[in-house]
């Protein structure tokens, strides 16, 4: 059954939001927030202080979000189902003064006393970690304001438009797309998690014109045959490196693909190409720089740089007990992990990361050129290459892989089709990859398999 239990029609334009329990119109919506927002001051929540709220119900987090927008308060959302000590830590790591429980329909002191002069934010993000420890973003409104618009603009989206928001609201791709929908004043259609299923349904029932998906979640739609509609005008499509073989099948589909790079840091994308994808992209490309981003020495296709960000839409800083501003920033510039250039004609090309560049042999080896190489052999589903030390060659190359190939198998064919310092050594089949809630590869668990047994 659909998430969505109205049906489109010209009186649903505007700024309307669709979701499984029903449907809210501009005017009721803002009467439901506006009791929210009472209610919460009348528990003693101010402005600047911080309240931890659950992902799960999703309508009660965008309601959430909005009441404590009117009160110049905080969001800071967190997965579903965490314990009361995870929530003190996170509490404590921010100075958070509240929690919401929705089931009790009330915030509750987290204990912790929040600095009573810290700057205004109005969202706080707990980063995925998936190759490190997760940090907290904490992001003004000034910011989210600049990041939506720019978005808007670049991706045409408008009052009279519909965006089907599938991605988990504990995540910045999730919470931007609410931040567009508000500035847009537009629809929104909300689903409480991805099935492939009850997503293509309302994609048609619902005339969505943009969606934001994670590879793998593409990749289901397609296994599932559903065609995109012709209301769909983009399919923003990040989180991790779109592969060629399933830009290829996606594109043979029909589907408006928009690939973007982004993080927590910027509040979602920086960087998204400027039309829908009309030919296969060459490994890691993006598309332009958004208006009002900077890339400070930008490197090159033949010595790729740690890309390093300025811009409107750039984080306060990480969170930290006294909600300074500006840990994890360099004067006004973000450093990130990820390495790549800026063409001559402004396209952003992103080749991995900074610890995916390894040395074998005195070689310098992109492991991510390398798994997408070997992502071509025959009966390979997904797959992270991992380098190990190794004593006498500095590293040596792991396939960790989702696939009906065995090892032996693809051995032989990487033995075939890559030659010396690029050939894997070692290859471990598992039924899936581990990933995060993001939909992201979780590096840190495939790279624990990959030590385990090779």
């Amino acid at each position: 059954m659909s998430d969505v239990n109205a049906t489109a029609g010209p009186s649903d334009s505007g700024r309307v939001i669709l979701a499984a329990s029903g449907r809210w119109t501009s005017t009721s919506w803002s009467s439901w927030v506006a009791t929210r927002a009472s209610m919460l001051q009348q528990q003693g929540v101010r402005a600047r202080q911080v309240v931890i709220c659950p992902d799960s119900p999703a309508l009660d987090l965008v309601l959430m979000r909005e009441a404590l927008m009117r009160l110049g308060a905080a969001l800071f959302p967190m997965r579903s189902g965490m314990s009361s000590d995870d929530i003190l830590v996170l509490a404590s790591s921010c100075g958070a003064e509240w929690r919401w429980c929705s089931r009790a329909g009330l915030v509750q002191s987290t204990g912790v006393a929040g600095p009573p002069d810290a700057p205004a934010a109005a969202l706080l993000v707990k980063t995925s970690g998936s190759s490190g420890e997760p940090k907290i973003v904490m992001l003004a409104r000034d910011a989210l304001d600049a990041a939506a618009d720019i978005a808007n603009h670049w991706l045409a989206f408008g009052p009279e438009d519909r965006w089907l928001c599938c991605l988990r609201l504990s995540h910045i791709a999730g919470l931007a797309i609410l931040h567009r929908w508000w500035r847009a004043g537009a629809g929104l259609v909300l689903h409480e998690g991805f099935d492939a299923a009850r997503l293509a349904q309302d994609l048609q029932r619902q005339a969505v014109t943009h969606v934001s998906l994670v590879p793998v979640m593409l990749d289901r739609l397609l296994a599932i045959g559903a065609p995109p509609p012709a209301s769909l005008r983009v399919v923003l499509i990040g989180g991790q490196a779109l592969s060629t073989r399933l830009a290829r099948r996606a594109l043979a589909a029909g589907w408006p693909l928009y690939p973007t790079y982004g993080m927590t840091e910027t509040g979602a994308q920086i960087a998204t190409s400027a039309t829908s994808l009309t030919q296969i992209p060459e490994a890691g490309r993006i598309g332009p720089l958004l208006p009002g981003v900077e890339i400070d020495h930008p490197g090159t296709g033949d010595e790729p740089k740690p890309i390093r960000i300025r811009g409107p839409m750039l984080m306060a800083g990480y969170a930290n007990p006294a909600r300074r501003p500006g840990q994890g920033l360099l004067g006004d510039w973000f450093a990130t992990s990820d390495l790549g250039w800026v063409d001559q004609d402004g396209t952003l090309t992103v080749v991995g990361r900074v610890d995916e560049i390894v040395l074998i042999g005195g070689q310098k080896i992109a492991l991510p050129r390398i798994a997408e190489q070997v992502l071509r052999a025959p009966g390979v589903q997904e797959l992270e290459i991992v380098g190990l030390d190794d004593s006498v060659w500095g590293c040596r190359l792991v396939v960790v892989y989702a696939g009906t190939i065995d090892e032996a198998r693809l051995a032989a064919w990487c033995k075939q089709q890559l030659a010396g310092a690029e050939r894997p050594r070692a290859f471990k089949r598992i039924a899936a990859l581990p990933r995060l809630a993001t939909g992201k590869h979780d590096r840190v668990a495939i790279r624990a398999l990959a030590q385990d047994g090779v």
